[in-house]
């Protein structure tokens, strides 16, 4: 990561987008908003942080936080959870916004994913 293209940015900034990655690796609910989770990790100025999450990932850092919580609404749909406890576990204000953002992002709906998950199961 450390090229030359990154080598004008504060190691602190590198270090903290590299803490935000981790953490919402290692827990993509642990905090409701990017700016909790920022203000929580970095000392670095937040724009700094999510310009060069940006730049290094590809993606910015609350995309990348809602990507990672839906892929992870998969093991509770796997489980049988109600999405609308889905939904509530993954910061969403209703199952509609859920199921919404989850077909945004897998091109087929919750209870779609369950039934396909079902069948390759048999």
């Amino acid at each position: 990561m450390l090229n030359n293209e990154f080598k004008r940015c504060s190691v602190n900034v590198l270090l903290s987008v590299e803490s935000i990655k981790k953490h919402i690796d290692d827990d993509p609910f642990q905090f409701k908003t990017t700016a909790d989770l920022i203000r929580h990790v970095s000392k670095a100025h937040r724009n700094s942080v999510e310009k060069v999450f940006k730049e290094v990932y590809g993606t910015g850092v609350k995309e990348y936080q809602v990507k990672k919580r839906l892929e992870a609404s998969k093991t509770f749909l796997r489980e049988g959870m109600e999405k609308d406890k889905i939904a509530s576990k993954c910061f969403y204000s209703s199952q509609t916004a859920y199921c919404r953002a989850f077909k945004s992002e897998f091109n087929v709906t919750p209870t779609e994913w369950q039934v396909k998950e079902f069948l390759t199961k048999q």
